[in-house]
């Protein structure tokens, strides 16, 4: 595993440091973040529609070992602002506030993060969010879907002429989730996940378990 991670992050920033990064993406969107949502190495295909111009993007994301899932960290490279090349990266943060029992039918958890997407002007993003779901599993089959509600804080700076006039601005997000594996010990586990009104994305991918 340490030889999978030393590789795919090797990888990531040679990609980084050729991308002539001129636009910028909401690293955030979607948060890809439920109550039981997997930990380990997960790459990710993502349309964005958060700013003008977004497009196409690839990413990845990786749980750090020994927080079991709560923290995680993501990055990549797409089509931003401008229809131009664009990098972002951050941090997931997750911490659970309830647990489903026979009154109550839901798992809740609290997330948060902070990142940024870099180009023509620079995007630092910080996201707090309620989530809730519940996991069904039936045999080898386990199906977790979910449903987000938060707020974005978002903080441009910059001197170009996509810099929107808003330097500081709010935003409610909300969101859904889906995981599904196959495998009784999930070690792969096929994700999608949606956000809805300004911060439109839509991803999909697979994490290995870790």
């Amino acid at each position: 595993m340490r030889r999978v991670l030393s590789v795919t992050t090797g990888a990531a920033l040679a990609v980084a440091a050729v991308v002539p990064a001129s636009a910028q993406i909401a690293w955030d969107t979607p948060s890809l973040t439920g109550p039981e949502s997997p930990s380990g190495l997960g790459v990710y295909w993502m349309r964005a529609e958060a700013l003008p111009g977004d497009d196409d993007a690839v990413f990845g994301t990786w749980s750090l070992p020994g927080t079991g899932g709560a923290v995680t960290v993501r990055g990549g490279i797409g089509t931003g602002v401008a229809e131009e090349n664009a990098a972002f990266g951050g941090i997931d943060l997750r911490a659970p506030i309830a647990t489903h029992t026979d009154t109550q039918p839901l798992d809740l958890a609290w997330s948060g993060g902070a990142g940024v997407g870099v180009g023509e002007y620079l995007l630092a993003s910080v996201p707090f969010a309620l989530s809730a779901g519940r996991s069904w599993s039936s045999g080898s089959v386990w199906f977790a879907p979910y449903v987000s509600v938060g707020t974005t804080l978002d903080y441009r700076y910059g001197d170009s002429d996509f810099v929107p006039d808003e330097e500081f601005e709010i935003q409610a997000t909300a969101g859904l989730g889906v995981d599904m594996a196959f495998d009784a010990a999930r070690r792969f586990v096929l994700r999608a996940a949606t956000s809805l009104g300004d911060r439109q994305a839509i991803a999909v991918g697979l994490v290995i378990g870790g």
